[in-house]
């Protein structure tokens, strides 16, 4: 038993009764209603998976495409603050102009976004902190109302910037703070408020409170994401309450730190043993153990407050010897409880580190159990047989492809015949599938579609059936198609590009045409084609040498003679100096 006086027993008994009387009496009769199309997404059980994005290594709209074909539907972008940290707290136009190209790359590809700021007036960030190279953060000091006010600031800046975007759908005010982490000694919440507010004056949710406040000043709706202290390990929850209707809380997760930051690749075991915070000892993890310590306090805080939860970074440096179970037994906690979840980070790099797409376990069991328990990708676009026309006997079905690790299924029947009677062909792993020698009946029609998978099996994992596509089969179709293309503009290539990109077409007859391209306020900036061009294919190459890096649209018009119908196709394509 500890050695506790009659007076310590009383004042940490008032404490606790203190502490739970502030958690329950804001959310006492509170439970969110409705009405608030962002805010909506984070009550629907794990809605948000995806992934940690940073401007500091190179991204291309290309990333973000796959992403989004992976199945991710929501990028944790973490900028450095708007503001400088130390006096004159001057805006820092590198780091807005990192988070705005972000936000357009999300824009562009339909991603949504929640941005976290790692630092700003009075906040160093909390890696620098951990590393020594800065001092530690002011912003937490009682009293410190100039930098708590100018981060304010900060944030409503981010929130004016941004707000009004419906993919923006969470503002994380700081990203792990830490306030005294190095001289607390302490395992649990209780213990490491009792030192910030009794040692160190220090009040957190104050702080917090205030910036909320002066949020909702100018935005009512924009979802407002909490972290706790301590890194925002899971296991020093309960963190501070904050009053608002529209909260957050987050946590990040690397434990067992051991295991999850070791180098080099396949020198740490899981399951096995290594430090716990909870147990100050050497424990065996596991699934179990994930469960019923590591992730305990959150979960009983979650059901507490009724407010979403995010594990807002989560991940392994290298690969390991259980890497995939590792991260399955965490996926599976945060799909049971409802939590939303983002790995750090997308595409850091070349190198394998912190890149979970690229880590190099046997059959990719790693990437694989992330996939399974991404959203399924989108639904393909079948491509050919063309829709209403002719195809041989033994036509190659080609659609849009994904990416790698995506399979697909197809399925084939008569055009108005039994469903019963359909052929279906499954786990297809490239955007096309043959068919052998007269495998159709002549003159017969058939509708086909196809859909996207993600590895894993279950139905969440599957895309939705493309629409139907219809086409007749014929001993003729091979002369027909090769003579005869049909209309189409196809993407650029490369895209994006730097400062020339080659634009292919087709034409299914003989038309005027003209193929443009305008800036993002609808100027022309180039005409490619203006003329009659003949039936076929043909291939413009575009030198955006002397325009300015950015999007541009291009468009093509070809009008056929009297008893065709027009064409007129739009696409967008990114030029990046």
């Amino acid at each position: 038993m500890n050695n506790l006086t009659g007076k310590n027993i009383m004042k940490a008994t008032l404490i606790a009764l203190f502490a739970l009387f502030f958690t329950t009496s804001f959310f006492a009769g509170e439970h969110y209603t409705g009405g608030n199309p962002r805010y909506d997404k984070w009550m629907d059980p794990s809605y948000f998976r995806g992934y940690n994005v940073l401007y500091e290594s190179p991204k291309s709209l290309q990333d973000f495409i796959d992403f989004k074909n992976y199945g991710g539907n929501v990028f944790h972008i973490q900028p450095d603050g708007f503001l400088a940290v130390d006096p004159p707290y001057d805006p820092v136009q590198a780091n807005i102009d990192g988070c705005d190209m972000l936000v357009n790359l999300c824009r562009q590809a339909g991603i949504h976004y929640v941005i976290g700021m790692r630092s700003g007036p009075g906040a160093y960030d909390t890696f620098d902190e951990s590393q020594g190279t800065v001092g530690e953060s002011r912003i937490w000091n009682d009293g410190n109302t100039v930098e708590q006010d100018l981060y304010a600031e900060m944030l409503r800046m981010i929130v004016m910037k941004y707000g009004h975007d419906t993919l923006f759908v969470g503002l994380n005010m700081v990203i792990e703070p830490r306030p005294k982490v190095r001289v607390i000694p302490a395992n649990t919440s209780a213990n490491y408020k009792f030192f910030l507010e009794n040692v160190y004056n220090i009040h957190m949710d104050r702080v917090y409170q205030k910036w909320v406040t002066k949020i909702r000043q100018i935005n009512t709706e924009v979802p407002i994401i909490a972290e706790s202290f301590g890194y925002s390990t899971p296991e020093l929850f309960p963190a501070y309450v904050v009053n608002d209707p529209y909260i957050i809380y987050s946590a990040h997760n690397y434990q067992p730190v051991e295991y999850s930051k070791a180098t080099p690749s396949f020198s740490k075991t899981y399951p096995g043993v290594y430090w716990n915070l909870s147990t100050l000892s050497q424990v065996m993890y596991d699934a179990e153990f994930m469960r019923r310590t590591v992730f305990a306090k959150l979960r009983d805080f979650q059901l507490q407050t009724e407010a979403p939860v995010f594990i807002g970074e989560m991940g392994m440096y290298k690969t390991q010897n259980g890497s995939a179970e590792y991260i399955g037994d965490i996926l599976n906690i945060c799909k049971d409880y409802g939590w939303h979840y983002a790995f750090w980070d997308w595409r850091r790099g070349p190198s394998e580190d912190w890149n979970l797409e690229k880590f190099t376990d046997e059959d990719n069991a790693t990437w694989k159990t992330v996939l399974a328990n991404f959203h399924a990708p989108p639904v393909p676009n079948p491509l050919l047989p063309i829709n209403g026309g002719n195809a041989p006997l033994n036509p190659a079905f080609i659609w849009d492809s994904m990416t790698a690790f995506t399979t697909y299924d197809l399925e084939i029947g008569i055009y108005g015949g039994r469903p019963d009677n359909n052929i279906l062909i499954t786990d297809i792993e490239t955007a096309g599938f043959k068919f052998g020698e007269n495998a159709l009946v002549e003159g017969q029609t058939y509708a086909w579609r196809i859909r996207a998978k993600n590895p894993g099996g279950a139905p969440e994992n599957c895309s939705q059936w493309s629409d139907a596509k219809v086409f007749t089969a014929t001993t003729e179709a091979g002369t027909i198609a090769a003579n005869k293309p049909e209309n189409r503009l196809n993407q650029n290539w490369p895209n994006p590009f730097n400062p020339s990109t080659s634009i292919k077409f087709s034409l299914s007859t003989g038309s005027n045409v003209k193929l443009l391209v305008y800036d993002m306020l609808g100027r022309e900036v180039a005409r490619l084609v203006d003329g009659y061009k003949t039936q076929g294919s043909y291939s413009v190459m575009f030198d955006a040498s002397t325009l300015a890096s950015g999007v541009y649209i291009y468009k093509l018009e070809a009008l056929p003679g009297e008893g065709f119908a027009g064409f007129t196709e739009i696409k967008k394509m990114i030029l990046v100096k």
